[in-house]
């Protein structure tokens, strides 16, 4: 495993290890979570929603799992997030450390930014006081970065003020400008970048260290990139699907948790012997015409049922596990989800081994869910 693969393994441990804390100031779970404009938060804030939207003051860290953040009032310390989209509009005065789809930072981050996103945009009004190390397909950079810049994209502009040095690798694309350094730009140290194209550098770009254009090479460590790049967006899409589960489901998710402990061995048949039936059943009745649609249905639901068994699973693990750590009867569903998926999905991604644990994690859920069901 390359120095590559060892850095984002440390960005990850290092960025999402206070997601593990379970002693917050203050904690919030609901389809749409909004912090007023009057309220203050005194210490961190740990919030998990669809939408969330802090327009109060945080003076601790401000922790978030959703599907949309948007922050239009000042973060004490730390913003650690998990969101589809993060908006920030308001001064951070910690680090930055996300990952999302599409991030737009609008004011000032004290320290570093450290982020996984598809999209990374920092405005014109965008101050970071120390470096950022960013990953993703395009990044648009203005505003000032006072320390270094590094990344790996497939686009990227720079049209902003750098303190340091840019660093950047760049994946190629036919008919593509990888890097393009606009005439506004202020690089006050060296420009280091890896691609096969020649970047488009202003020529009224003011760069006072060296250009300096290293070749691609062929990188024995790209299985593990592509291997830690699909699990990391499987983890995060189950805790947005988890986010929405615990919701809809948060009375339901306990009792099938009691059912499952009762007697898990003989209801797992039972799921197995459901796993196997319904492919079954959609193969006989696509024979027919008529049946066709019918197991379409049966093969979406399938899908379905077996993607949200896993899930359910991992909330129990997590359950467990802090059960366990903290001696509290019945926590949060929402810290159990964030445990339970980073644990059991590492897991299950482990050739052989983790397909037979999600295996009997499927046939456990469904097998529990039947059992229930027919009770009633």
């Amino acid at each position: 495993m390359n120095n590559k693969i060892i850095k984002i393994f440390l960005f990850l441990i290092i960025a999402f290890s206070p997601l593990l804390a379970v002693h917050a100031s203050s904690f919030a779970t609901a389809n749409s979570v909004v912090l007023k404009k009057n309220q203050i938060i005194a210490g961190s804030y740990y919030v998990s929603g669809q939408n969330v939207v802090i327009n109060g003051r945080v003076s601790g860290d401000l922790v978030v799992i959703a599907k949309s953040l948007t922050i239009n009032n000042s973060v004490g310390g730390d913003l650690i997030a998990l969101a589809q989209k993060i908006n920030i509009n308001a001064p951070i005065r910690g680090n930055v450390r996300v990952i999302s789809d599409n991030l737009t930072i609008n004011n000032i981050v004290a320290r570093n930014v450290d982020a996984l996103a598809n999209k990374i945009t920092f405005n014109s009004n965008t101050h970071i006081g120390w470096d950022a190390y960013l990953l993703g397909q395009d990044l648009d950079m203005q505003g000032i970065l006072k320390g270094n810049l590094t990344g790996r994209f497939q686009q990227a502009i720079i049209s902003g003020k750098i303190g340091k040095n840019l660093k950047l690798k760049l994946d190629t694309e036919e008919n593509q400008n990888n890097l393009i350094i606009s005439p506004q730009a202020i690089i006050k140290g060296n420009v280091i970048y890896t691609s096969r194209k020649t970047a488009n550098i202003s020529k009224q770009a003011t760069i006072l260290g060296e250009i300096q254009k290293k070749i691609p090479t062929k990188e024995k460590g790209n299985f593990w990139l592509i291997w830690l790049w699909t699990e990391i967006l499987a983890i995060f899409s189950a805790l947005i699907v988890g986010l929405v589960l615990i919701f809809v489901a948060k009375d339901f998710i306990p009792k099938i948790f009691n059912e499952i402990q009762k007697n898990p061995v003989k209801k797992s048949l039972s799921g197995l012997v459901l796993l196997i039936a319904l492919p079954i059943t959609a193969l006989i009745l696509t024979i027919t015409l008529i049946g066709i649609p019918l197991a379409l249905i049966i093969v979406a639901f399938w899908l379905i049922a077996v993607y949200l068994a896993k899930i359910l699973i991992a909330i129990l693990i997590g359950q467990i596990i802090i059960k366990n750590l903290i001696k509290k009867p019945n926590p949060s569903l929402f810290w159990p989800l964030v445990v339970g998926v980073i644990i059991s999905y590492l897991l299950f991604s482990i050739t052989i081994i983790g397909w037979i644990l999600a295996l009997i994690a499927v046939c456990l859920v469904w097998g529990n869910i039947w059992t229930y069901v027919n009770n009633k």
